[in-house]
């Protein structure tokens, strides 16, 4: 049995501050806070509370992430973010926040701010500063802090979102992938259909904005807008997610069913048909012939197990960050 990771929205997440800080004088600040919340080098922890697997009332969560200057986690480093999170409302996700910035570099290196609020469970938070070390001793002011998301829509997704799908289609694809392309249109009319029957569908891109920045969220915005994507198209900055579904190229197809309570299981992983760029095979529609990823589709909605050999899925290799290939 293979379970996807749960959270899709990305392996990180991003904290946009803005500070107003008064010591005798007025300083403005914004940077950016990265916390990757998955795979083998993730930066926060659940330690303690009532169940370490999920996120209930009383966890407790230490963290120790970089601040660097700008969103993409290639920017200068600036600093740490070490602190805590407590879920400490029993009505909501909000969280209960300790935290010290820790500057390593730039004209602050040495000093330190330390705020203190509530962070609710969705939208911008406002906490206190309530001191600090170096060139911040005595600081008091407020930072502003709001969630950088998913591209197009706004929305952070997680695994949960999909927990009353009888079944989940999970793609790995990208913006400039001539095998991507060659099937674009097909996917978002394939999906369409099924997403009407009750099939959940998300598509992640993992490509490294280092070597192709043309696959970046900037330009995964506009790809998803452009073709009427149904499905959330989700940025894998850290590619921690790939790695956790073992993915290796664009397209690539996971198609997980759903059994009541039990978890996610792989029912389907494989090529959408046998068309390719430049063949001579066309790209089968929804009916007949059937797409190989639509028969599979079908299959895993009526209940039946599947009725046709898998074949790998073919395409580009996905653009791993220098010194990141697994």
């Amino acid at each position: 049995m293979f379970s996807p990771p749960s959270n899709f929205a990305s392996s990180f997440f991003l904290l946009f501050f803005l500070f107003s800080i008064s010591h005798g004088f007025d300083t403005h600040l914004h940077f950016y806070f990265h916390e990757i919340v998955s795979g083998p080098n993730k930066t926060s922890f659940i330690v303690a509370g009532p169940n370490l697997t999920s996120h209930e009332f009383g966890d407790i969560v230490v963290f120790d992430n970089a601040l660097r200057v700008g969103p993409d986690p290639n920017s200068k480093l600036i600093g740490r973010a070490q602190g805590m999170s407590v879920l400490a409302s029993l009505s909501d996700q909000s969280v209960l926040t300790p935290i010290n910035f820790v500057f390593t570099e730039g004209e602050y290196k040495g000093s330190t701010l330390t705020l203190f609020g509530r962070v609710p469970a969705s939208g911008t938070a406002e906490r206190t500063v309530v001191g600090g070390t170096g060139q911040f001793r005595l600081a008091r002011g407020y930072a502003i802090s709001s969630v950088l998301p998913e591209p197009l829509t706004g929305k952070v997704w997680k695994l949960d979102d999909f927990e009353s799908y009888p079944a989940l289609l999970v793609m790995f694809i990208c913006n400039h992938c001539p095998f991507v392309k060659h099937l674009k249109k097909d996917i978002v009319k394939l999906t369409k259909f099924y997403m009407g029957k009750g099939l959940a569908a998300v598509a992640i891109s993992s490509n490294s904005t280092i070597t192709h920045p043309q696959d970046g969220p900037e330009f995964m915005a506009k790809e998803a807008k452009l073709f009427n994507y149904p499905f959330p198209y989700l940025f894998d900055e850290s590619q921690e997610v790939a790695r956790a579904f073992g993915a290796v190229c664009t397209p690539e197809f996971f198609l997980f069913k759903k059994d009541g309570r039990r978890p996610f299981e792989l029912f389907y992983h494989g090529q959408f048909d046998d068309s390719r760029p430049s063949s001579n095979i066309p790209v089968t529609g929804r009916f007949f012939p059937k797409p190989d990823l639509s028969r599979a589709i079908d299959c895993v909605l009526s209940g039946q197990k599947l009725n046709f050999m898998q074949k790998p899925s073919v395409g580009c290799s996905i653009k791993w960050h220098p010194g990141n290939s697994p």
